[in-house]
Formats: C-alpha cells, sequence, structure tokens
C-alpha cells in the first residue's frame, strides 16, 4: 500500500456513520437509568413493610417525675386536675378527704395551684371552715417540728386543724404519715406547698373547704 494510500480521507458515507449523536447518546443513558431505578423502587416497594413508620413505631410511656425522695410527684401541667365539684366559690382552700389533695382558689374561681398532702390522724368532717392563726414555726401536738402553719378550724375549735412543713424535710419532699396512736389535725405538705398555703390564705377567716 502506498503512501498517498494510507492518508487517502475517509468517505463522507464513512464519516456519517461512525459519528454518534451526543443529543441521542444521553438520552440513551437517561433512559437507561430511570428503567434501573424503576426496577429498584419495585424491589424495595416489594420488600417494604406493610405499615408506615408511624404506625409501626412503638409509643413510648411517659416517664413518672420523682422528687428528692424518689417518690411519685402527680403532675400539675392541669392545675384544674380533679378539683372536686360543689367546693364553694371565691378564695378558699379546698382540701379532698379522699384524694388527699389540696387547691387553692382564688376569687375569680380559677385554680392557682394544687398539691398531695398527707392527712393528719385526727380527720375533719366535709364542711366549711375558716383560718383563724398563723404560726411560723412550733411543735405540732404529735412532737414533729413544722413551720408555715395555716391553722382553721370551727368557731368553737379554731385551731384544731391546720396545713403545715416537716421542718426538717427538704423543701420538695412529701412528709411521712404520723407516727401510730400519735393525735394531729395536721395535714402536712412539702415545705414549698405549705409556704404557698401560707402566703395565700394571708387573711383571717379565709375559707378552707374540707370534701369527701
Amino acid at each position: 500500500m502506498t503512501s498517498q494510500q494510507q492518508n487517502a480521507p475517509r468517505s463522507s458515507a464513512r464519516v456519517k456513520r461512525s459519528r454518534v449523536n451526543p443529543m441521542a447518546s444521553a438520552a440513551l443513558i437517561t433512559a437507561a437509568a430511570l428503567v434501573g431505578v424503576g426496577v429498584l423502587a419495585v424491589q424495595a416497594n416489594g420488600s417494604a413493610p406493610n405499615k408506615a413508620p408511624a404506625q409501626a413505631a412503638v409509643k413510648q410511656q411517659p416517664v413518672a417525675s420523682t422528687n428528692q425522695a424518689g417518690q411519685p410527684v402527680a403532675p400539675s401541667a392541669d392545675p384544674l386536675l380533679g378539683l372536686p365539684a360543689d367546693s364553694g366559690k371565691g378564695k378558699r382552700v379546698v382540701y379532698s378527704l379522699s384524694k388527699a389533695r389540696i387547691w387553692l382558689v382564688g376569687d375569680d374561681n380559677k385554680v392557682q395551684m394544687t398539691a398531695q398532702a398527707v392527712p393528719g390522724t385526727i380527720t375533719p368532717d366535709a364542711d366549711t371552715y375558716k383560718v383563724s392563726k398563723w404560726v411560723t414555726s412550733g411543735k405540732a401536738s404529735d412532737g414533729a417540728a413544722v413551720q408555715y402553719e395555716v391553722l382553721w378550724g370551727t368557731r368553737l375549735s379554731p385551731t384544731k386543724f391546720g396545713f403545715d412543713a416537716i421542718a426538717s424535710l427538704p423543701p420538695d419532699q412529701m412528709p411521712s404519715k404520723p407516727a401510730a396512736g400519735t393525735k394531729t389535725g395536721g395535714v402536712r405538705l412539702t415545705q414549698n406547698d405549705a409556704q404557698a398555703v401560707w402566703q395565700f390564705a394571708t387573711v383571717k377567716d379565709t375559707p378552707v373547704v374540707v370534701v369527701s
């Protein structure tokens, strides 16, 4: 083969056959990719769980809050928690014997606070009483050192009952039940709750409504 034959240009028809349209090549690649994605989607759909993640997820139980002593604390997000019906009107302290709980209710009949309580060994009758006296610190009838005493009772026994707190306990720790065989009309609260009652019932004759 001569040198002229080796360097001879290719025919125009041959050039056309060897060239590939760039647009067509991109279209083919895109189509192939879409087909691959479709296949993967079908495979994934065939192996996917029937339930959506939100439905299949196990609902976690809320963790109960506790105080410093490890005792459970009632939730306080809803201040109207269990407010007994027919417990009076206006500013008052409501005390439920069956629930061992108090509520501080303002002049607008809205609950300002609710707290768990430890009943005394002397139980008041369901009735309306009046606050008569306040004692910063002292000794209760069962011998316990208490503070933030808000005393209440009837006209004949105005200091027979009271709300108070054990002086030696941390601010948010619930007190224990009075010792067996002792007599006290003190309704025990945490230090924080007793102080709140002390600040709330600052006016003599503030009603204390006791319900069953």
